[in-house]
């Protein structure tokens, strides 16, 4: 061990290196002879502990103490005499004492104390021509020599040693180890996020020493719910989503970027490939699939598609998010302040901000118009790509085959209608008197799936919908009757009315007043009430909206349809043609149904219904088309002809025929086409990037070239000169960044301890937080990039340790001097995730299912939580079978709507980069895991087992064995009685109301067990799974 971390390295060439950089060569007087070190040892503390309330900007009861000479001036301070120093007198008090200083913070260590007696007694001098050192941050860390320690049995690894000298320091010792079984829970907690098996932890308490706890780890490193678990809070990070964000809030696909996470971790993706992969895969050599689909990182970032949003805005607004994103990220710095000016404390300007920012300024733009006339129409813009699938490309292969004879078959028949256009437009004129027959259905019946309005049937036969409260979405059943034959199509017609917004002919928007008819089906009633369907062979309509043409409302596809923008408050047709005519004797009644799914109460307000005998199409020969038959053929443009030969296609049966057998192919190809992800491409030409005066994009200043800030350090010439993404990602892993060692370890040892090395993991800045242990942060940070930036080797090295081996146990003593436990004097304690709070109890339950990677799940949440917010109403179906118990780094995120189980344990909507997450302590938290459907299928898991359990052995044994689950630990007697009580209570009250144990047993299979057997163990399980200990890492 001696050898991998050498403790020779000499301290004091360190400090003198520093020294020569940063300070005037008289500052090293003769310091070094009274053993401390001015820049280190005084002026580090002094600025930590006391220039906040007495420094540069404040100078509170107007003392300063940042200068030499009002240091001295002020009397704080006798030189040699630390003894007679108001200042030494201060921060000895108890920390109790109403005189104390620092007032707020940490107090001075004893080492720190000791240092500043020994500089007074040398005389308080300052070295000559002293200027401020960086920020301790902005220094490249070092390897520092492991620290001397007061027991040199206790340090297990270079961790223990520096946690042990600032225990030391402040007359601490570390706690006892941790019980096995507690230690156990803990780290398959912390490395995989699930609980250890009753057999793991019977195993571990059977050895638990220290070669087995290290074989127990490497076991957990390698299985695949490490990456899921680790995946966490780095999708917190980069703000991944499976929605846009904002009022529309639509979903998109960028679930194979989460997988490429997950995948990344497990396979311990160094570290700087990590981050190049993601910043930059694209604008690698040959780059592969995987490399591109890294680069979701950042189209993780909101999109605005709302009516009425600015494309550039946006698309600025999304350069900006990555900007601050990544300085979050990789360089812990709220670079962010230096947006509209230069940044008050750090060391970033207005400039820097914006060179940065053109790096990411050379992407396309992600959300546009199709038309820029309108304000409907959102086209995306931003890049993706299929991902590869062996099944379902061979798949799409062999129905490719099978759809190629049918379009050129179509292409033939659209040959024969070109040689034969002059004769058959002769025929249609000749025939275009003999109109055909328009029949009005009598309505018999309507029913509206989403609205408790009412309706009425208009003097015309229209239906009318009454009310000034529509449903977002609707589907209308419509029973109607006709006493005709030879029907060959239906018409519907979609009409205006004084009472509908804008008089309609849609329901949701007195201006937009548009509806989407997303399918239209019909059967034939018979008299003994059994269906036929009905089969369309085509659509036509008098106006169709760009993409949402009417033969969409009949391609068996829910998410497109027919709608009539920007043609509002006019009625509108569309006629469907019958595959078959329909010649049944006697009235007939046909149902018709029509899906309405868009959202926004874009529904039909007002609707006609109408069978067409006779020939359907010639009534309805658009006024284009009549006038091309009134003119000579010779006249005849190749667009008029075009024009006559794409209206025959759409009513001639043979060519219907054949764009139904490919519509359906087409139809099959959706449910294979290939899964896409978003991803980064870089733009051809270079776009001019400019300092924006205030932060308005609006205010172009100042012409910038791609940089980065030049005090942390300098971007390789050829690397700068290139200006990209990939020359940043590059400049960010450069071994010589003071920052993103530092700032990526102190992430992941918060994620073990609770609480960084630096509890401000957003800021390393001036503002921030001084580290607890610098030299432990520095020793990490060297040895996460010497050892290849390896995640997993880092994570072993932290929880080998005798450090995080502690026990969690306090005492009103302990916590008193240490609430925080900022000074690792007991083993980590917190509550867990609420992704991991989730995973925890289906583990325990037996109901988890361990399948990894794919689309988003969708547990179970309140009905219509989807449809009330958002601008864009999805109908919100719950996952079949165990999908459902998939892990929760697996479940859906939609923005505007997230997942209430998760945001009631804290864990946010993902609409901005999430360092740290909130720890809230609510009565929602208990009321969730008491009532929500996903804790209760738990207990009722839990209780089905016990039940069964309790059958061959005892009611406590039963109880002392599920309570292990929860908790690994060996419960106490006490427990286990408070338990059984519960137990006895719940039989003895479930055999008065047998009705609630019927209605809790309802839908389980219970195998011989009575419903009351059954219930008293519901009680029993949903309080375990509400015991504090069960939702915490202790």
């Amino acid at each position: 061990m001696q050898d991998r971390y050498p403790s020779s390295s000499p301290k004091m060439l360190v400090r003198i290196a520093i020294t020569m950089m940063f300070i005037a060569d008289s500052a090293s007087v003769s310091l070094a002879a009274e053993s401390f070190d001015f820049v280190a040892d005084i002026y580090s503390v002094l600025h930590r502990s006391c220039f906040e309330c007495h420094g540069e900007e404040r100078q509170d009861a107007g003392l300063r103490l940042d200068q030499e000479s009002s240091l001295m001036e002020s009397g704080v301070l006798e030189a040699d005499d630390p003894n007679n120093s108001e200042l030494v007198r201060r921060i000895e008090l108890p920390r109790n004492h109403d005189e104390v200083m620092p007032m707020i913070g940490d107090p001075l260590s004893k080492s720190e104390v000791r240092a500043i007696r020994k500089w007074i007694a040398a005389g308080a001098a300052w070295p000559d021509g002293f200027q401020p050192p960086p920020h301790w941050s902005y220094v490249a860390p070092t390897r520092p020599a492991l620290p001397t320690v007061s027991d040199h049995h206790w340090p297990r690894t270079p961790v223990d040693h520096f946690v042990l000298a600032r225990l030391d320091d402040r007359g601490r010792m570390p706690s006892e180890p941790a019980n096995p079984a507690v230690l156990l829970r803990r780290v398959h907690l912390d490395l995989i996020g699930l609980p250890p098996s009753l057999d793991e932890v019977r195993a571990f308490e059977a050895d638990p020493s220290n070669e087995h706890f290290s074989r127990v780890v490497d076991q957990l490193l390698t299985r695949t719910q490490f990456g899921e678990h680790w995946a966490r809070p780095w999708l917190d990070l980069a703000r991944y989503a499976d929605s846009h964000g904002f009022q529309r809030d639509d979903l998109r696909d960028l679930w194979p970027y989460r997988d490429w996470v997950i995948r990344a971790i497990n396979d311990d993706m160094p570290f700087d490939q990590f981050t190049i992969e993601q910043l930059a895969g694209d604008l690698l050599p040959d780059a592969t699939e995987s490399q591109k689909v890294a680069t979701g990182f950042h189209r993780c970032s909101p999109t605005n598609v709302e009516a009425g949003a600015l494309p550039e805005e946006t698309r600025i607004e999304q350069v900006l998010d990555r900007v601050n994103t990544t300085a979050t990220v990789w360089l812990g710095s709220t670079l962010e302040c230096a947006q509209c000016h230069d940044h008050k404390f750090d060391p970033f300007t207005i400039k820097n901000y914006y060179q940065f920012a053109a790096f990411f300024n050379q992407t396309e733009i992600e959300a546009d118009r199709s038309d820029p006339k309108t304000i409907s129409s959102i086209r995306f813009l931003g890049p993706s790509m299929p991902i590869a699938n062996t099944a379902r490309d061979q798949k799409r292969r062999e129905l490719e085959l099978v759809k190629k004879p049918l379009v050129s078959e179509r292409k033939a028949l659209r040959s024969e209608y070109e040689v034969d256009l002059d004769d058959w437009a002769k025929r249609l004129a000749n025939d275009f008197q003999q109109s055909p027959h328009l029949h009005v259905m009598k309505v018999t019946g309507f029913e509206s799936e989403g609205t408790t309005d009412s309706h009425q049937v208009r003097d015309d036969g229209a239906v009318l919908l009454v009310g000034d409260d529509p449903p977002s979405s609707d589907r209308y059943v419509v029973s109607a009757k006709i006493d005709a034959t030879d029907i060959r199509a239906i018409r519907l017609d979609v009409l205006t009315d004084p009472s509908l917004p804008g008089t309609g002919p849609g329901r949701g928007d007195p201006v937009r007043n548009n509806f989407v008819l997303n399918e239209f089906s019909a059967s034939l009633v018979r008299s003994d009430g059994t269906k036929t369907p009905l089969s369309f062979v085509g659509a036509r309509a008098d106006h169709s909206q760009g993409s949402y043409d009417v033969g969409k409302a009949i391609d068996g596809i829910k998410k497109t349809g027919w709608a009539i923008s920007p043609q509002f408050s006019r009625p509108h047709w569309a006629l469907f043609t019958l595959e078959e005519p329909l010649n049944e004797s006697g009235p007939i009644e046909i149902e018709f149904v029509l899906d309405q799914r868009f959202g926004n109460a874009r529904t039909i307000g007002c609707l006609q219904l109408s069978a067409v005998s006779g020939n359907p199409d010639h009534d309805t020969v658009p006024d284009a088309i009549i006038s091309l038959l009134n003119k000579p053929s010779p006249e005849w443009s190749v667009k008029n002809r075009n024009a006559l030969i794409d209206f025959r296609s759409q009513s001639d049966v043979a060519m219907l025929q054949l764009d139904k057998k490919i519509a359906a192919i087409d139809r099959s190809l959706s449910k294979v086409a290939p899964d896409t992800t978003q991803v980064m491409s870089e733009l051809d030409q270079p776009r001019p990037s400019y300092v924006f005066l205030r932060g308005d994009y609006r205010s172009p200043g100042e012409s910038v070239q791609p940089d980065t800030p030049a005090f942390l350090h300098s971007i390789e010439e050829s690397s700068a000169s290139g200006g990209n993404r990939l020359a940043l990602a590059k400049w960010l892993v450069d071994p010589s960044n003071p920052l993103v060692a530092r700032v990526t370890v102190n992430r992941i040892w918060a994620e073990l301890f609770g609480e960084g090395i630096v509890r401000t993991r957003e800021d390393f800045g001036i503002k921030g937080d001084r580290p607890s242990h610098p030299k432990l942060l520095d020793w990490l940070a060297v040895e996460f990039v010497q050892h290849g930036w390896s995640m997993k080797q880092l994570i072993k090295t932290i929880v080998m340790s005798k450090t995080y081996q502690q026990t969690s146990a306090t005492s009103p003593e302990s916590l008193e001097w240490d609430d925080q436990n900022r000074w690792l004097a007991r083993g980590p304690r917190v509550r867990l995730d609420a992704e991991t709070i989730r995973d925890n109890a289906l583990a325990i339950s037996g109901l988890i299912s361990l399948d990894s990677f794919g689309p988003p799940i969708r547990p179970y949440q309140p009905d219509g939580l989807w449809t009330k917010v958002g601008g864009v109403k999805y109908d919100y179906v719950v996952s079949p079978g165990n999908q459902k118990h998939r892990r929760g780094v697996y479940v859906v995120i939609k923005r505007g709507a997230p997942y209430p189980s998760f945001t009631n344990f804290d864990a946010g909507s993902r609409f901005a980069c999430t360092v740290r997450r909130s720890r809230s302590n609510t009565p929602l938290q208990a009321l969730t895991l008491l009532n929500d459907p996903v804790y209760v299928e738990a207990a009722k898991a839990i209780a089905l087992r016990a039940a069964t359990s309790a059958k061959r052995q005892s009611v406590e044994s039963t109880i002392y064995e599920e309570l292990r689950r929860c908790v690994a630990r060996e419960p106490g007697a006490d427990e286990v009685q408070a338990l059984t009580s519960l137990w006895t209570d719940q039989s003895s009250d479930l055999e008065k109301h047998p009705d609630r144990a019927k209605q809790l047993a309802a839908g389980i299979r219970l195998d011989g067990l009575s419903e009351i057997e059954f219930a008293s163990w519901f009680g029993v399980a949903n309080v375990m799974l509400n015991l504090h200990e069960t939702i915490t890492k202790e």
